[in-house]
């Protein structure tokens, strides 16, 4: 069996979660912040173990895996950067999480990957229509347009030079069963995109939480759900 130290590549560290969980970081590539960690923990409060989930542009693994880690559910992430993508495998390793899974590719590509996902769906919809389908999808996109000028590190975790929200939400919404919700944490000058791109798309916003520094917001859409959005303030 392997040890934590073979895990663990040179120049890398294994960072607290919590309650005997770590995941792995490096200095010279994205690491995750508190975004992410707010993320996961307002999509956990509502998935429950034996939901199937999936985690886009999942990076180290945080998101999934804090999200595992809370609620039991299994998750797929899908990551297209290789250097992110084989820290994330390895974290679940680590943690010894026999129900996360990553893989490296674009996430418009993702549902190659697909799991039978029906758990957690109304199955009075019918198998057609739950097949390959998740109870939930999380995602903390890039979060500045492909003309912004990228991050030194990790150019692609920080603009969208090679993937855009409207991929991002239209592989949410292809990948939901009806009802299912998706959870984004995007920066607030986009607030006004991302709800439009949600909306035609069949995502219907339901709960926004705007952080009380006024830059970054958390957002909950449910597939297919009636209209009423409730917005609160929120420091993470």
């Amino acid at each position: 069996m392997e040890s934590n130290d073979d895990i663990v590549k040179l120049g890398e560290t294994a960072e607290p979660l919590g309650d005997g969980f770590y995941i792995i970081q490096r200095r010279d590539v994205y690491r995750f912040g508190s975004d992410a960690v707010a993320l996961a923990t307002f999509a956990s409060k509502d998935i429950r173990r034996g939901f199937d989930v999936l985690d886009l542009c999942s990076g180290c693994g945080v998101v999934g895996i804090l999200v595992a880690i809370a609620t039991g559910a299994r998750v797929l992430g899908a990551e297209l950067d290789e250097t992110l993508f084989d820290m994330s495998v390895r974290s679940v390793k680590l943690n010894g999480l026999c129900d996360v899974r990553f893989v490296n590719a674009d996430l418009r590509e993702v549902k190659r990957f697909y799991p039978n996902a029906e758990n957690g769906i109304d199955p009075s919809r019918g198998a057609a229509e739950n097949r390959n389908r998740f109870s939930a999808v999380v995602c903390n996109p890039p979060y500045y347009k492909s003309d912004s000028k990228p991050s030194a590190i990790s150019p692609a975790a920080n603009s969208e030079l090679t993937v855009a929200f409207r991929d991002v939400a239209e592989t949410a919404a292809n990948s939901l069963g009806q009802g299912g919700a998706a959870y984004f944490v995007h920066t607030a000058g986009r607030l006004d995109e991302v709800l439009c791109e949600c909306r035609a798309l069949g995502l219907t916003p339901k709960k926004l939480i705007v952080n009380v520094n006024g830059k970054t917001f958390l957002l909950k859409c449910v597939k297919g759900g009636k209209s009423g959005l409730t917005v609160t303030t929120e420091e993470f």
